[in-house]
């Protein structure tokens, strides 16, 4: 929808009817903005995970710091997953330096990550998307234990789009049912 969507919403237009298009088009430009907000959330929040982790392994001497940050913030795109993904080769170029670094990195990274899973990634996504922080932290426990990775990967932005949608078809039905004098 973000790349094609110029070619995609007339396609799918065409399977309504007349009198439904224009709001069919309204809902599909409603939801790339929703999305779009929702990546632009996740990016805040890498930010945040990799400049943090940059500072941290700063202060505690970790060899190789701006890149193993660097790759740490990406990693936090993977929800639940990704601060252990971040966290592995940290661990390996850690563990050329002795136990007392190992400990080091896994402290830096349970902080960082605690900060970020219940404070920043609920407040920041939440803000995004104009959703609760708490509505976040519940959709993605619920949605974890049903689904597993893949439900906590598009539990979030899944939601949005659905919010979206209702939301406008509300909207809708109200200005049908109470016409503008």
């Amino acid at each position: 929808m973000l790349k094609d969507g110029k070619n995609f919403v007339p396609s799918v237009e065409r399977l309504f009817p007349e009198r439904y298009r224009e709001d069919v088009g309204a809902v599909f430009l409603r939801m790339d903005d929703t999305l779009s907000h929702y990546i632009s959330g996740q990016a805040i929040e890498c930010v945040f995970v990799g400049v943090f982790m940059g500072i941290s392994y700063s202060l505690i001497h970790q060899p190789y710091g701006l890149l193993l940050a660097v790759f740490s913030g990406l990693a936090t795109l993977i929800p639940y997953l990704g601060p252990y993904v971040g966290l592995l080769p940290a661990l390996l170029v850690a563990s050329t330096q002795g136990w007392k670094q190992i400990l080091l990195v896994i402290a830096v990274t349970i902080v960082v990550h605690t900060i970020d899973g219940n404070f920043i990634y609920p407040n920041v996504i939440g803000r995004s998307l104009d959703v609760h922080p708490l509505t976040i932290v519940i959709i993605l426990l619920v949605v974890s234990h049903l689904y597993g990775l893949v439900g906590t990967i598009l539990a979030i932005p899944v939601y949005a789009v659905a919010k979206t949608i209702v939301i406008y078809v509300w909207q809708i039905i109200r200005i049908r049912q109470n016409p503008p004098e």
